[in-house]
């Protein structure tokens, strides 16, 4: 058979887009059984999608149908040189429609069985990464020799190892031969790490099979030397990992740093109870979690004990050597205290929920790091900035993507990455006040393990700068040691030690600073005041009788009755009180009748108000497991009287209200909150971004309300009558101006303190949150208390001695929406 410019020809009547092939002869000379023929497109413009030829058929569909067009060259020669001169005139006829563009678009000839079109539609799935697809385009011959499986396998890790993210081509030629084809054609994969990887002059081979051409399928076409059980590989030198620095360029986060590992005998330690103290203290550690360590081992047996920061070391190095018996001998292998090297956070993690801690990719988390350019076994940051700022810290090291044999031998580099190097990044933290924080929540809560510690589901604390929005220091109850997620940690049953930390349901990983949501309780007055005083609802000098109980009926409160605090504490009323004493004493009664008032006048005030004091979305700090707060506004007048004193649908972040109490205190300007302050500058690396104070809102208030304001909030810690935080706050010798709050939940009430100091220029803003434990003015204001006569330097208040006794909820009957 010869077959030499013979044309498939297309009619219709109604336009379309037509795409013939023609068979035309490549080797005029071989012979017969050898020849070839190249299948050349050719576009016809036409309508009705139909088409009939004798022995030839050729199937239209529309350009976005699958592929559908059949040829079949099974005529003989003299019919189809009968079939050319009868369809001559209509060839011509369909061309001048095509010169004058009479025929228009909308239908496209696509040859499904072509050997062109098959490895078109090939690519294409593998493009879609649809392995499904893609395999039913293998013969069945390959198939026998590649199932599934293993063909999928092979696809998967050529992907993954490629970090593909797309793939283009472009088909040269066709040549058959009897019942095989071969399709040239080039490749270009584009990946997430190696850019773009081109591959050209590659070949297809297909066989004609009963379901029309199938590929003969190898490993050989993923790449051509990927030849049996060659596989791709990458070969990459990771950087050193950098540091991160406090605002005064002190290390919070030292990679290749010193610890300490501590062993202990208690035959060894003067009183063992009193080392249990000592260690819980500097390791940040529960102290019940210690005392189980102690009972797992007999008194003679040398034990360990766990990892300590060198520098807290030498501080402590004394107090260690006389309460606990552990010293350092270098001539006894089994001295007590041995020195190691690796990634080092500063005071055994008292940054541990800013820093965050690094760890290997699990299977879990491959797809995201893949995407951003990842491969498994490659250790990055899991949470904090180890993770926000993966890319700075870590760089990106240097890649060979190669073709490899079993036995390491490289057989061909197909791209490569020059990577960058990493860069040191440098917080807003102080890690003095920092350790401050985090010593205040751990010794309160091992003071107080018998009483309410023993029953919070956590506690977050946070200080920012009211004049700049920086976090100076924030820290989140339980916390764990970042050094135990480092692979090279020598922690005993790590394994176990960190699915008690993923399972624990107090959630020790998180950071409840910004992660976590409390209702607010009575801290919301402060918002409800403002609001009440700038909406002129209520006169700042008016008096209001604060009374135990109240009725809403007026304002359209659905309540029969509704209490102030003080009736569930068994205590008289306030009284008559302005609004600023209202605020100081915590009046129930009295912020009742602002919502009622606020949303009389206007219902979305109560919402609006939220929003002006910075609650809502999260606010970008950069630490990556921050979320916003839930201030949906009130829809009924019962929400409202509920949302003004902290209760309904609120749901405030810790650092949020930071923000707003700063807000207060500078007396207006809400600034964007910050933690990281520089990238670069440290260890011979270029700054290559430095942060400035950002002012995204202000509270547009009159001066006259941030006077009612100071005034109350200041008389919350000195008024011996009505301060609701006096008892912690009177004998301070700085001035402080705060606001208590307790906010009933299911279970227990979340404790809140909020405050700024000092009070004639305030510098920071301080707010403890511990959920599910008592009142604010009795677990929130003393580790807020704690906190700031460290941040002062003056003597510390000794924790309540009733912290020591059996814990006993709060009273609070059961129509009360809130406590004060």
């Amino acid at each position: 058979m010869m077959l030499t410019n013979l044309a498939a020809i297309a009619s219709s009547t109604n336009g379309g887009l037509f795409t013939i092939y023609t068979a035309v002869k490549t080797q005029p000379t071989a012979p017969q059984s050898t020849r070839f023929y190249k299948l050349s497109p050719l576009k016809i413009r036409g309508k009705s999608p139909r088409f009939l030829y004798k022995k030839w058929q050729v199937i239209l569909t529309r350009h976005d149908s699958p592929a559908a067009a059949i040829v079949s060259p099974s005529c003989k020669k003299r019919d189809l040189q009968m079939q050319m001169m009868k369809t001559m005139r209509l060839s011509l006829m369909i061309l001048v429609a095509i010169l004058l563009g009479v025929i228009d678009t909308g239908w496209r000839v696509l040859a499904q069985d072509t050997p062109e079109a098959v490895v078109a539609a090939f690519l294409d799935a593998w493009n879609a990464r649809d392995l499904e697809t893609m395999y039913s385009y293998v013969s069945p011959q390959s198939q026998e020799l590649y199932p599934f499986g293993a063909f999928q396998s092979r696809y998967e890790l050529a992907n993954n190892t490629l970090n593909m993210s797309g793939l283009t081509y472009e088909i040269h030629d066709s040549y058959i031969q009897g019942l095989t084809a071969a399709v040239t054609y080039d490749v270009t994969i584009e990946s997430v790490i190696f850019g773009s990887i081109v591959d050209t002059d590659r070949t297809m081979r297909l066989v004609q099979t009963g379901a029309g051409w199938r590929i003969a399928w190898s490993s050989m076409d993923i790449f051509e030397a990927m030849a049996g059980q060659a596989n791709l590989r990458v070969d990459s030198r990771p950087n050193v990992r950098a540091n991160i620095y406090d605002r005064n360029g002190e290390l919070l986060v030292e990679e290749n740093g010193t610890v300490v590992v501590l062993y202990g005998r208690q035959l060894e330690m003067r009183d063992v109870g009193d080392c249990i103290d000592l260690l819980a203290h500097l390791l940040l550690r529960p102290r019940n979690n210690l005392v189980n360590l102690f009972a797992q081992y007999l008194d003679d047996t040398v034990f360990y004990i766990g990892e300590m920061d060198l520098e807290r070391y030498v501080d402590a190095r004394f107090d260690l050597e006389n309460t606990c018996g552990i010293y350092p001998d270098d001539s006894d292998p089994l001295s007590r205290v041995r020195q190691r090297t690796t990634r080092r956070y500063y005071g055994n993690g008292a940054a541990a929920h800013i820093t965050g801690y690094v760890g290997v990719i699990t299977a879990e988390q491959e797809d995201f790091w893949r995407s951003r350019g990842y491969h498994p076994g490659d250790i990055v940051g899991q949470t904090g900035i180890e993770l926000g700022y993966q890319d700075t810290l870590g760089g990106q090291a240097e890649r060979l993507l190669v073709i490899a044999e079993p036995g390491g031998t490289t057989l061909q580099e197909l791209g490569g990455s020059t990577g960058s190097p990493p860069a040191p990044v440098q917080l807003t933290i102080d890690r003095d006040l920092q350790m401050i924080v985090a010593e205040a929540l751990i010794d309160a809560h091992n003071y107080a393990l018998p009483n309410w510690a023993g029953v919070t589901t956590g506690t977050a604390a946070v200080v920012i700068d009211v004049n700049t929005g920086e976090i100076l220091a924030m820290a989140s109850w339980p916390t764990f040691d970042p050094s135990w997620f480092n692979v090279d940690t020598v922690a005993q049953n790590i394994g176990d030690l960190r699915v008690q930390l993923l399972e624990d349901p107090r959630r020790p990983l998180i950071n409840k600073a910004v992660a976590d949501r409390f209702s607010p309780g009575s801290t919301f007055k402060i918002i409800t005041a403002a609001a009440a005083a700038q909406e002129g609802v209520f006169g700042m000098d008016e008096i209001f009788d604060c009374q135990l109980t109240w009725d809403g009926t007026e304002y359209g409160d659905t309540q029969p009755v509704r209490y102030d605090w003080r009736y569930a504490d068994e205590l008289e009323p306030a009284g008559e009180v302005t609004m600023a004493q209202a605020l100081t004493t915590s009046c129930n009664p009295f912020f009742f009748t602002m919502g009622g008032l606020l949303f009389r006048k206007n219902p979305a005030l109560p919402g609006q108000y939220a929003e002006r004091f910075g609650f809502g979305p999260r606010t970008g700090v950069g630490l990556p497991e921050e979320v916003g707060s839930q201030i949906s506004p009130p829809r009924t007048a019962d929400e409202a009287i509920s949302y003004a004193v902290g209760q309904a649908s609120l749901e405030i972040v810790p650092l949020q209200m930071a923000r707003a109490v700063a807000a207060v205190a500078n007396r207006g300007t809400l600034y964007q909150p910050f933690i990281v302050q520089q990238v670069g500058g440290f260890d011979d690396t270029p700054i290559t971004f430095e942060f400035e104070p950002e002012i995204v809102g202000d509270l547009g208030l009159d001066e006259a309300v941030f006077d009612m304001l100071f005034e109350g909030m200041c008389a919350v810690t000195t008024d011996k009558d009505l301060g609701t935080a006096y008892r912690i706050f009177g004998d301070a010798p700085y001035t402080v101006c705060g606001k208590t709050g307790t906010a009933q939940t299911l279970g227990n009430p979340n404790a809140w303190f909020v405050a700024f100091t000092p009070a004639q220029d305030p510098q920071i803003a301080v707010v403890v949150v511990s959920a599910n434990s008592r009142e604010g003015s009795e677990v929130a204001a003393p580790i807020a208390r704690r906190i700031m006569d460290d941040y002062w330097n003056v003597s510390r208040k000794p924790f309540p001695e009733w912290w020591r006794n059996p814990y006993i909820p709060v009273r609070r009957p059961e129509e009360v929406n809130n406590a004060g």
